[in-house]
């Protein structure tokens, strides 16, 4: 018989308590495991707490998108983005996009809370195998909540806040919202985010129009963007297009038939377009406005917000101005110019309508804009600032000015003698001839009498902000300024004094059309109607008798050359009653030209953009087209704006019409050289004759003596020699009073200047005229 082992007490007791301790370790340890997984998932809802946004925020989710710049003739400028991004609601994405989606990469979609446990089994045992996390077992919703607020890094934490946000978005949306969140949201490479974007950058088309075996394809990208894009790989493509074709059939959302017919169908791509910057229109005028928008809004909402900008700038002429400002290069080749820019503005309301900052590069590597960003010495285009200060303190454009040589000291060590173009000198100019023929030393001693300050203060009144040099030579264009600023200026005398600064946006709304921002135009009178009218018909003179004949082919073309004395620049600025455009040549390096003056080279591309552009004009403007006969000879009117907002005057019958001064507003005499008609009532009517302008005060005119080089008096307005008995003075006749209309500073009282914020104008005689500009206010440092 065998022995049987006895077990005593002892052992017994020993080994219960043995399993005793051995169940206590496994419970605490038990407890221990319990503890970390819920202290790792308070963690991770702790986490997820910092990220997650309240349920209202999440309902109202929407993807960023792109922000449209459009011109004011309807063309898309401009698609500017982080994620380039175009939005459709699920209505217009095709039911077969959808299903290939769900086929392919989550086909528990509608079955699902958000996370599918099956999958993520199936997934973990694959990733325990190949030791990798290449398995995510994700649903749409977690790669929803991961592209919106997570990271795409692998780790458990981001997995587990991965669970909670998925949850948590499908107590707040349907399963269509979702889907719809999914198909806006996801990245479908090649630069596209969302579907509509997809279809257009790979199919050229709208997403509702994508046939199955084009759904198929876009939903099998954004496993792997880069590998599959038929851009990068087409077999690769179609290979990923043809599995999920097998997994619709496989899941019943398609026939098997249907399947084979798709299969067959060769993919045809629309070609891979430039992107970015080189994909923009009128790429200089582009991000001259969304430098101005960025300010007011902010880069968020402008590049993340789906916002549409209206801009002022018209297509059809923005490609004329391309088109000859480039032609007007390359004929100045010869003459060593290899740059050029031009803008062209409405003067009456300010609008940009055509911006080209540069020629012959590629804007991608070259973004210099230099219509507003170059600053240019504008040469004798400069002489405007000195003749509308002599203009508007009292000079005719009879007033004659000598053209005797003349030297200044004070500049450096050694004097300054400034020189005419054409070598002549000797004799008087009256100052319409001398802006017409541009006589440098007519226009230097016409400054020395304002004075140089007077000349600062116009050129600032009329638009120039950049630094300018007190000295002399600021009369022949010493001082560098942009060509957006002298358009801006040159724009004053077509309006008959008044400045509109110069705009780009006129709208900016929301997606839905909404209103974000609206910018109106800013327009001030700066000058006298008489004054910018005498400059105009000063500026019509160096088109029809001047420099500027190149442009006479222009109708109404106002304008005047300029051209610097090293030859480094080159200009023409001029108007018509409908447009002001500016175009400088020269080299980005300063190297000088060869020969080159603003008539031979800027004057002709000027012109022949002017004529194209007046048509464009007058094509979008056809209600207002009809120009005045005022124009036609040469004479400006009011602006349209305020013909239109005018009353049509009201029947004369009884009526007493008196003719009154424009600029005293009493009686009108005949030396009065702008007047109109008032009807009044019999009995009042002013009786008061106009004391600026009275006929005896008219100076007769001043005889040209040949060979001779006349000093003119030191008044203003001189009284001339006697013919006949030189060297020998008239009894003087006593001086009539003279006024003048300057703009004030409210705050300091002084002359102002274009950053004091409330002006007035006031007339002063001359003698008691403020001569200080305001020191209150400052352009803001940078």
């Amino acid at each position: 018989m065998p022995r049987v082992r006895r077990i005593s007490r002892a052992n017994l007791r020993s080994r219960d308590r043995w399993l005793r301790r051995l169940l206590i370790y496994a419970q605490i340890l038990l407890l221990l495991v319990l503890g970390t997984i819920l202290g790792v998932m308070a963690g991770a809802f702790i986490s997820v707490s910092r990220v997650l946004p309240s349920g209202a925020d999440i309902s109202q989710y929407r993807p960023t998108e792109a922000t449209k710049v459009y011109s004011s003739d309807g063309v898309l400028l401009a698609k500017v983005y982080e994620e380039n991004r175009e939005i459709v609601p699920i209505t217009d994405i095709p039911k077969d996009l959808q299903n290939a989606t769900i086929a392919i990469e989550d086909a528990r979609f509608y079955r699902h809370c958000g996370i599918d446990i099956r999958g993520m089994a199936r997934a973990l045992v694959e990733d325990l195998r190949t030791r990798s996390f290449s398995q995510g077992g994700s649903t749409l919703t977690q790669q929803l909540a991961r592209n919106i607020y997570l990271t795409r890094q692998k780790r458990l934490s981001r997995k587990l806040q991965e669970i909670v946000l998925a949850l948590e978005i499908e107590r707040h949306y349907s399963k269509e919202q979702i889907l719809e969140l999914y198909l806006n949201e996801v990245y479908y490479g090649s630069g596209a985010y969302g579907v509509q974007t997809a279809a257009k950058v790979y199919f050229g088309k709208n997403a509702k129009d994508l046939t199955l075996a084009e759904c198929a394809l876009l939903a099998g990208l954004p496993r792997k963007p880069s590998a599959y894009s038929p851009y990068e790989d087409l077999q690769a493509a179609i290979r990923r297009r043809n599995t999920v074709l097998d997994r619709m059939t496989e899941l019943g959302y398609i026939t098997p038939e249907q399947c084979n017919q798709a299969k067959e169908e060769p993919v045809r791509l629309v070609g891979l377009k430039r992107g970015g910057l080189a994909k923009y229109k009128a790429p200089w005028f582009v991000m001259y406005v969304l430098r101005q928008v960025t300010r007011d809004l902010g880069a968020d909402l402008i590049y993340k917000g789906g916002l549409v900008i209206h801009t002022t700038l018209n297509y059809e002429m923005q490609q004329a101005a391309e088109e000859e400002l480039r032609k007007g290069v390359e004929r100045a080749k010869y003459m060593n110019i290899h740059q050029g820019a031009l803008v062209c503005l409405d003067p009456q309301n300010g609008h940009i309508k055509a911006m080209v900052g540069g020629v012959g590069r590629d804007f991608s590597k070259d973004q210099f804009n230099r219509a507003v960003q170059a600053r240019r010495q504008p040469g004798s285009a400069f002489k405007v600032f000195v003749y509308t200060a002599a203009i508007d303190n009292g000079y005719d454009p009879s007033y004659r000015i000598s053209n005797a040589r003349v030297v200044y000291k004070g500049y450096g060590n050694k004097p300054w003698i400034p020189k005419n173009a054409n070598g002549r000198y000797g004799g008087s100019y009256d100052m319409r001839n001398a802006l017409a023929q541009s006589i440098n030393v007519c226009a230097v001693r016409m400054a020395e009498k304002v004075g140089v300050d007077q000349v600062i203060t116009y050129a600032r009144i009329l638009g120039i902000k950049s630094p300018l040099d007190r000295t002399l030579s600021i009369a022949l264009g010493t001082s560098s300024v942009t060509p957006l600023e002298m358009v801006s200026a040159y724009s004053v005398f077509a309006t008959g004094g008044a400045r509109a600064e110069p705009m780009a946006v006129t709208t900016i709304t929301d997606g839905e059309g909404g209103i974000i921002k609206r910018y109106a135009p800013d327009v001030r009178q700066v000058l006298s109607r008489q004054t910018a009218e005498t400059m105009s018909d000063l500026l019509r003179a160096v088109v029809t008798s001047g420099t500027g004949r190149a442009v006479a082919v222009v109708p109404n073309a106002h304008g005047k050359t300029g051209t610097t004395s090293d030859h480094r620049d080159v200009w023409f600025i001029g108007y018509t009653p409908e447009l002001a455009t500016a175009i400088w040549m020269g080299n980005d390096d300063y190297s000088p030209m060869r020969r080159a003056y603003g008539a031979s080279a800027c004057a002709p591309p000027w012109a022949a953009f002017m004529l194209r552009a007046l048509k464009i004009y007058e094509k979008e403007h056809q209600e207002n087209s009809i120009v005045s006969e005022n124009w036609r000879e040469g004479r400006h009117e009011r602006p349209r704006e305020r013909r239109r907002q005018e009353p049509e005057p009201a029947p004369m019958a009884g009526k007493v019409m008196v003719r009154i001064c424009t600029e005293s507003g009493l009686v009108a005499t005949p030396a009065c050289p702008s007047s109109y008609e008032v009807p009044f009532e019999p009995g009042t009517q002013p009786l008061t004759e106009c004391p600026i302008h009275r006929p005896e005060a008219a100076p007769p005119p001043m005889p040209q003596t040949s060979g001779a080089s006349p000093q003119p008096a030191a008044q203003p307005v001189p009284t001339p020699k006697t013919p006949g008995t030189p060297g020998i003075e008239p009894t003087p006749t006593p001086a009539p009073e003279r006024y003048v209309t300057v703009t004030i500073c409210v705050d300091s009282g002084k002359l102002a200047n274009i950053y004091c914020p409330e002006t007035i104008q006031r007339r002063y005689r001359v003698e008691e005229a403020p001569s200080k500009v305001c020191t209150l206010h400052r352009a803001p440092r940078d």
